[in-house]
């Protein structure tokens, strides 16, 4: 946890969040050590179509000559080289990978690769840092046709600028392009594997034409960031009809706050459904006179929206307003894709994204589910208690026993450490507390998804209700210490969205560039059952292998399921007497839990399946 990242509110698809709360801190600490992955659209798409007119896979060194400028600066050890061209990744990278979840290799790479690493050079280095093509390329036999500048990347983005650098007159001039721009690459983003950038460089000539003097280098400023490498630069000619899908947006319609929801509990039936976004770019050489958004969805669901015109190289946003509205229980798979009127798109892998929508008995949450990051805490406040999560709307009047907070892998040293899930509501000026969870301690280090009852607050009989129209604030908890609870982090999500007050103050703050905070309602009926005891039901063997008993101390009706560690039920039956056989020659090794469950409590012990 490195830097305090400061930023203004941004605008998205759908227009800026007006954010309600008058104490919320705008330009609120960030933390470098999240962990997000996202994919842009042209992510693992190689162009099927356009000649290659020149290439190069860095196997011959001396093809490149690195130029520090003067914003570069070593680090107190006297070390921060800039640009370097290896054949493997450094230590100091593959050691954290586990920790922040970039891929484990770089795909698409053989042998050398171009890597700049700002990481290791600590604190009290900066990188201005230039790599540049020696020889001149002939690019005189393309004419005036539209170039794209493409190659292979590896790596985490946190502050730096990353951009590439084009000139037509042997370096006299030079044209600026960003690569990996932050509406396609937020703060604390990983490369997914086999990533390939394609920039498109024909602004370089203008009215022009390409000369025989071509020249290119790579340029990152950074100062402890992360890093950055490249592989296998290539210079194509593009086609006519290529429309990449930059971003895209999920959100409630116009007359809510326009928030993502993923996962939506069968008490919201007034829920007013989704509307879909996109921020498209035309990456082909002709303009096109229609790009619109169509999305088709479980339940036959399929519209498109309003067309719009996109000249050559022009980034603008697409929509379709009518709000898909599910029925019925279960996940539902929506389909989002760009049409261009008249034409047929070239490269059809980098204009679709796909979205899952869970209707599900008994949770409300905005995380789509996927744990591709985590939060421990922000830099300001380390070893300090934190609170973290998302505002939500109630549309329907609901009574919820608890919340479920996606815990992810911990650290050895969080054993014992407590967390637990508030719940505050907008009182018209702020946000206020409403009610708390049971805290409860961590226990090992996987990651799970953690069920806790309400046990505090505006709860009657075990149970919170909130009305329609309520504006909740739901956040989990922990209370600091030397080594923080991790908390899940899903889907990037729209800034002042994800909500969070630091200890000792009153005010809440925002994370800029936020995922969904992966914590959730939930009207499971067994939160407020009694607690069976270890001495009312046993299970064995313990390791098992083929099969497992449950012995019960006293008759009862009761269901008896096998969950993993996700919570997913993986096997349930109905006690039979005071002994009951599950097989268990199915399940993979590993640790589950087996829930003894009656009409009035529940019990639960942890098994270990070893073949």
């Amino acid at each position: 946890m490195k830097k305090i990242y400061l930023s203004v509110a941004l605008a998205t698809a759908f227009g800026a969040f007006g954010q309600k709360a008058t104490n919320v801190k705008y330009g609120a600490p960030f933390d470098r050590s999240f962990v997000r992955e996202v994919a842009k659209g042209q992510n693992n798409v190689q162009k099927a179509e356009g000649d290659v007119l020149w290439s190069n896979d860095f196997e011959t060194e001396a093809d490149w000559t690195v130029t520090n400028g003067p914003g570069h600066s070593s680090n107190a050890n006297g070390s921060n080289p800039g640009w370097q061209i290896i054949s493997a990744i450094p230590s100091t990278i593959t050691s954290q990978q586990a920790q922040y979840g970039w891929p484990a290799t770089f795909s698409g790479s053989t042998g050398k690769f171009a890597f700049i690493d700002s990481d290791a050079a600590g604190g009290s280095g900066t990188q201005d840092s230039y790599l540049e093509i020696n020889a001149p390329i002939d690019l005189s036999a393309a004419g005036s046709a539209v170039l794209y500048l493409q190659f292979s990347e590896y790596y985490r983005n946190f502050l730096d600028n990353t951009y590439v650098e084009v000139s037509n007159d042997g370096g006299t001039t030079w044209v600026e392009f960003t690569a990996n721009p932050e509406e396609e690459v937020p703060v604390n983003t990983n490369a997914v594997p086999g990533e390939i950038e394609v920039i498109n460089i024909t602004s370089v000539i203008g009215t022009g034409t390409w000369s025989n003097n071509v020249k290119i280098r790579f340029h990152y400023v950074g100062a402890w960031d992360w890093f950055w490498g490249i592989d296998n630069v290539e210079i194509v000619e593009a086609w006519n009809n290529d429309v990449k899908v930059v971003n895209t947006f999920v959100a409630t319609p116009e007359g809510t706050q326009g928030l993502d929801y993923f996962t939506i509990d069968n008490s919201q039936t007034s829920f007013p459904g989704l509307t879909f976004g996109a921020i498209v770019n035309n990456n082909g050489a002709q303009a096109q006179t229609g790009v619109s958004l169509k999305i088709t969805a479980t339940g036959g669901f399929d519209q498109t929206g309003t067309p719009i015109a996109l000249a050559v190289n022009a980034t603008d946003s697409i929509s379709m307003t009518t709000p898909y509205i599910p029925t019925g229980a279960g996940v539902k798979t929506i389909d989002l894709t760009t049409v261009l009127e008249g034409n047929t798109d070239s490269a059809l892998g980098n204009n679709v994204d796909q979205f899952t929508l869970e209707m599900s008995s008994q949770e409300y949450g905005r995380d789509n589910g996927v744990a591709t990051g985590s939060i421990s805490n922000t830099t300001t406040n380390t070893g300090n208690p934190l609170k973290i999560g998302n505002i939500m709307d109630i549309f329907n009047d609901w009574q919820t026993t608890g919340a479920v907070v996606r815990l992810t892998t911990q650290a050895a040293g969080a054993a014992g450490a407590e967390y637990w899930v508030e719940a505050w509501k907008f009182d018209g000026t702020t946000y206020a507390y409403l009610a708390e969870t049971e805290k409860k301690t961590i226990s090992g280090t996987a990651a799970i998804w953690s069920k806790l009852k309400w046990v505090d607050g505006e709860i009657a009989n075990g149970k919170l209700n909130l009305a329609a129209g309520d504006d909740i604030l739901l956040m989990a908890c922990h209370n600091g210490g030397q080594t923080e609870v991790r908390f899940g982090l899903a889907q990037n999500t729209y800034e002042q969205t994800v909500l969070g007050q630091l200890a000792g103050s009153a005010d809440l703050f925002y994370l800029s560039s936020p995922g969904a905070v992966m914590v959730r309602f939930t009207d499971d009926p067994t939160l407020n059952l009694g607690e069976l005891s270890n001495d009312e039901f046993s299970i064995y063997p313990n390791p098992a292998n083929e099969l497992i008993n449950i012995s019960l101390a006293n008759e009862m009706n009761a269901t008896i399921e096998i969950s993993d560690l996700s919570g997913k039920v993986v096997s349930s039956a109905k006690a039979n007497g005071l002994n009951t056989t599950i097989a268990t020659s199915n399940l993979s090794n590993g640790l589950y839990v087996v829930s003894v469950k009656t009409a009035t409590a529940v019990g639960s012990q942890k098994i270990v399946i070893r073949k």
